[in-house]
């Protein structure tokens, strides 16, 4: 340990002075400090305090050596590290072990406690101890396999560096060789514990690691929350369904969709919980739908259908894959309203409710009469077995038609495509739309007030079959018997009839969503959801998990 703790104290000193020895001294750091962890185990417990300081030492080094080493060009994660030893140069090679991605996919390591931090993280529980270096993984898309159509440009997810030092060469006194060490990266999703000549060891996991690392990613980029709002023109080309991984043959798809303003990284805390509950990736794969927020509803819901549509047709165009076809879609606040309209079946409600002529007759392009159908035109989506809405409102929220819902869809610039449409129709079709509508698309924010034509149209719309619904509304402050909702959303506009569960927390619209009772919820559906729905060559039964508490009231 002495030596190991001198080592990563050299190397904390080298590296601001841009010295690439101070690889080499982290380096011996992480080896030192894992001999330390071993011998420590074996005489006292891998519980030891001694023990644990000697692992969480390792750890610290072995994550300096790999960020340290990248920056000085000795790092290549898809196949080795070089160091300079007591008995000269080497090269680790480095092994992968447990991934659904493949070795040429490590294109750049990141020390997530180098990251700025994702505002969506909660303190959750996000990081298992254990042995190993925590580390995001950054892969830019070569957009040349199948999966790379739905794959983020920049992916981020999380491994687990272990090292396996040859222990004869680096502490037999004359030795003389050059050790033969290993450096690999686990998955911690996928595995919990190693093997090491003292029996298996738990794996360190950072759980959170890849998402902050997205972020940051995103973050470099722009605000894509706020300009997806106010600018949204600018962002409609970003609207997608992302896979956060290649994509899994016989895994369930649970889809993930944001709310106003919002964007993925919303849903970290219950990622980050569902990643740790035992069976949930044996069983499925997490999907997002990223929109901007500042388009109507109609649209970004147009969207969803094509990208659900098109990742049919990509991933199983002939129907074998039963998976795909019992995807869960979690929703929160407007995403709820985009979601509903995957699952129903409106026939010309919609459009009726928009124009008194009808779309075939509309003096039009017949470019802009498909884009109305697209719009105004839903059948439910064969995919989608089961969702979840969060914070819904159903029927709409008194904040959306206030002042400061006002002077937010004046922020909005109305998608320029969408604009004209109207302008060319409006010329040539005089009192075809209803006056309601000013001659214009509802804005996503008028598409959430309380009292909005749309709303209990979109509701009363017949759901497809074999599709189940669940509500988690939160109540705040109020009594749930007393209707007040989360501050946003009343319980009238958040609780439905059809749903097959309505579970109500006291929590506000801004934090329901990361509730420790919410993700509890998600999670018990998922297991139900798994139960019912077994997969030819499916893995594990999910573990179940409710919170009991005198707070929560299930309908």
């Amino acid at each position: 340990m002495r030596r190991a703790e001198a080592a990563l104290r050299q190397g904390h000193h080298l590296e601001p002075k841009d010295d690439d020895a101070c690889v080499d001294r982290y380096y011996e750091a992480a080896v030192m400090g894992t001999a330390a962890y071993l011998s420590a185990s074996r005489d006292a417990g891998a519980e030891h305090p001694e023990a644990i300081r000697a692992r969480d030492l390792a750890n610290e080094a072995l994550r300096d050596c790999l960020r340290a080493g990248q920056q000085f060009g000795r790092l290549d994660p898809r196949s080795h590290l070089t160091v300079n030893t007591p008995a000269g140069s080497t090269v680790v090679p480095i092994r992968h072990g447990g991934f659904v991605w493949q070795a040429e996919d490590f294109h750049r390591v990141e020390d997530p406690t180098r990251l700025e931090r994702n505002p969506s993280e909660h303190g959750a529980d996000a990081v298992r101890p254990g042995l190993g270096a925590d580390v995001a993984i950054e892969r830019d898309n070569p957009r040349l396999s199948t999966s790379d159509r739905f794959l983020p440009r920049q992916a981020a997810f999380n491994a687990t560096a272990v090292l396996r030092p040859d222990l004869d060469a680096w502490l037999i006194p004359g030795g003389g060789r050059p050790p033969v060490d290993v450096l690999e990266f686990h998955d911690p999703l996928r595995e919990a514990d190693v093997p090491l000549p003292a029996g298996r060891v738990p794996l360190r996991g950072n759980f959170a690691a890849g998402n902050r690392l997205a972020h940051q990613i995103q973050a470099e980029r722009g605000p894509f929350g706020l300009a997806g709002f106010v600018f949204p023109s600018m962002m409609l080309s970003k609207a997608a369904v992302r896979i956060l991984e290649p994509y899994q043959p016989g895994k369930i798809p649970v889809l993930f969709v944001h709310g106003l303003l919002d964007d993925p990284f919303l849903f970290n805390d219950m990622m980050v919980s569902l990643y740790r509950t035992p069976g949930f990736v044996e069983r499925y794969q997490v999907w997002v739908y990223r929109y901007p927020t500042g388009v109507t509803s109609l649209r970004t819901a147009s969207i969803l259908r094509e990208q659900l549509r098109e990742i049919e047709g990509t991933f199983d165009p002939e129907g074998k894959d039963p998976a795909l076809r019992r995807m869960v879609v979690v929703a929160y606040s407007m995403g709820g309203l985009v979601t509903r309209l995957q699952i129903t079946s409106s026939g010309d409600q919609l459009w009726k409710e928009f124009s008194n002529v009808p779309l075939d007759r509309l003096a039009t392009t017949e470019e802009t009469r498909d884009f109305l159908r697209r719009l105004f035109y839903f059948e439910p989506s064969p995919m989608i077995r089961r969702v979840v809405f969060i914070a819904t409102p159903h029927l709409g929220s008194p904040v959306a038609g206030s002042v400061v819902g006002r002077l937010a869809t004046r922020l909005v610039q109305p998608a320029s495509d969408t604009s004209a449409s109207m302008e060319q129709i409006r010329r040539d079709n005089p009192g075809a739309i209803r006056g309601a509508y000013a001659g214009r698309i509802p804005s996503s924010i008028d598409l959430m007030q309380s009292g909005q034509p749309f709303l209990p149209i979109i509701r009363g719309l017949p759901l497809g079959t074999d599709v189940t619904l669940h509500t988690i509304a939160g109540y705040a402050h109020h009594s749930p018997e007393g209707g007040g909702g989360d501050n946003v959303v009343p319980l009238s506009s958040a609780l439905i009839d059809d749903a097959e569960s309505q579970l109500l927390v006291p929590a506000r619209h801004t934090n329901i969503y990361y509730q420790p009772q919410a993700i509890a919820e998600v999670r018990r559906i998922l297991a139900e959801h798994a139960a019912i729905n077994p997969v030819p060559g499916g893995a594990a039964q999910l573990e179940r998990s409710v919170v009991s508490s005198p707070d929560l009231q299930r309908r």
